[in-house]
């Protein structure tokens, strides 16, 4: 406020007010500069992609969770707030073992102007060189129309745009999975829900069934009934809401059990399964179960324990998830 009435004593009362115009701009960049509006958040532990996958790949992710590098972007972006973005990556990157992915989410994005776009053209060199990858995530059409004006377009293994972060984790998560030095572990090692970790003596119980791809498996609202372990293929789990639109929840991956969360509650299937590719499973019915519970209790007994030992292990999972959230 000194410095305007000064500067209206002594250029005039126009010239004061632009005075006094510049500075509010120049106090709300420095302002706006000093918000927190990059935050990374952990992958692995916390930050997944929707697909379910065998407990050994889960315990394989946590494990590389360096190799992957999330930042939440949020608000209007400008030269005010681009420094900690490239803080950050330029830290990363300096690293002895830098992040082999870069995921910036944009979802919460409502704009950049010229001086964020040159930055994020910073931010691919950093990448560049470190070997990373650069994935955006869920960004506008205005705000990746800007990106792709200033240079910032998709290059097979350096750039690539996902609709949402869940997607850009699955493509990280499938190419860090794909490694040739995990073969052998899993080898060591097989998924908690694969055949060959499933309880002894249960193979006899299950029945094979080739599932083509588009079939569903399992059919909202249907009673509780058998449940299944995914041998190969891909599932997705889907579901209708109100207004009649279908939403993908999860993608289930070979070594993964579905239906056991009804067969202890009873109620009906709260999802639609359909088959995302031709797939095969190993299904226990329901009838099977009960006679094995009659029959073979030992045999029962394991099999309910290894169905509770998947129930903890996606409930300690999706804790982590919703705290990740509420951060």
């Amino acid at each position: 406020v000194l410095v305007i009435l000064v500067g209206i004593i002594v250029w005039g009362f126009l010239i004061g007010v632009v005075i006094g115009l510049v500075l509010a701009v120049v106090l709300f960049a420095i302002s706006y500069g000093r918000i927190e509006l990059v935050r990374q958040v952990a992958f692995g532990e916390t930050y997944r992609s929707n697909v379910d996958r065998p407990a050994t790949e889960r315990a394989e992710l946590r494990g590389l969770s360096d190799r992957v590098q999330i930042l939440r972007v949020s608000g209007f972006v400008f030269f005010g707030s681009t420094n900690r973005l490239l803080e950050r990556i330029r830290r990363r990157s300096e690293e002895a073992t830098p992040p082999r992915f870069l995921v910036i989410d944009l979802r919460r994005v409502t704009g950049v102007d010229s001086s964020a776009v040159v930055a994020f053209v910073k931010v691919l060199r950093l990448a560049e060189a470190g070997g990373s990858e650069v994935i955006f995530t869920a960004a506008s059409d205005p705000v990746r129309e800007q990106l792709v004006r200033g240079g910032v377009v998709e290059s097979e293994g350096l750039i690539s745009f996902e609709p949402d972060l869940d997607r850009g984790l699955q493509r990280c998560e499938d190419a860090l999975l794909s490694a040739p030095s995990l073969d052998e572990a899993r080898r060591e090692h097989p998924a908690s829900g694969s055949p060959d970790a499933l309880p002894s003596g249960l193979a006899a119980h299950l029945e094979r069934v080739s599932v083509p791809e588009g079939t569903v498996l399992i059919h909202q609202d249907d009673p509780a009934g058998d449940i299944y372990v995914l041998e190969s293929g891909r599932l997705g789990v889907e579901t209708t809401t109100a207004e009649g639109s279908r939403i993908r929840l999860r993608t289930l991956r070979p070594g993964v059990v579905v239906g056991e969360v009804t067969l202890y509650t009873g109620i009906p299937r709260t999802a639609d399964v359909v088959a995302e590719a031709p797939s095969v499973v190993l299904r226990i019915s329901r009838g099977s179960i009960e006679r094995l519970e009659a029959e073979e209790p030992e045999l029962a007994a394991a099999l309910h324990r290894w169905l509770a030992t998947t129930l903890a292990e996606r409930l300690t999972d999706t804790r982590g998830a919703v705290d990740a959230l509420l951060d």
